[in-house]
C-alpha cells in the first residue's frame, strides 16, 4: 500500500497513481498554476524577535529567512540589524543577480 501524498499547492490528498509516468505533484492544473504564480520565486526576508513588552527590538535579535510559498528556512539568527541586512542583500544577489550591462567593455 502506498502512502497518501499531498498536493504541493493546496495540501489536498492526491488520488492514487494509475498507470506509469511521473508522479503527480498538484491536484489540478489550476492548483499548479496558482501555486507557481504565488510561491514560485524565492524571497529573502528579515525578521526580528518581539520584545515581551512589545517594545522596539534591541541587540542581536534579527534573523534571515529564505521563503518559497509556504516553505521557508532560517539561514541565520541572532544577528545585529546591519549584519542581517548585509547577509540578506548577499543572498538576494545570488538568487536573482542583476542583468549584465549590454555593450560594456571588459578590461
Amino acid at each position: 500500500m502506498t502512502p497518501e501524498r499531498a498536493c504541493a499547492g493546496c495540501g489536498a490528498v492526491l488520488a492514487p497513481q494509475s498507470g506509469p509516468g511521473r508522479r503527480r505533484i498538484y491536484c489540478s492544473p489550476a492548483c499548479r498554476h496558482h501555486a507557481l504564480a504565488e510561491g514560485g520565486r524565492l524571497v529573502v526576508e528579515l525578521d526580528y524577535e518581539l520584545a515581551p513588552d512589545g517594545a522596539r527590538p534591541v541587540g542581536r535579535v534579527w534573523s534571515v529567512r529564505i521563503r518559497r510559498g509556504r516553505n521557508s528556512v532560517v539561514v541565520a539568527s541572532e544577528l545585529g540589524r546591519p549584519s542581517a541586512e548585509h547577509l540578506a542583500a548577499q543572498i538576494a544577489a545570488v538568487i536573482s543577480p542583476s542583468p549584465r550591462a549590454q555593450g560594456a567593455a571588459i578590461d
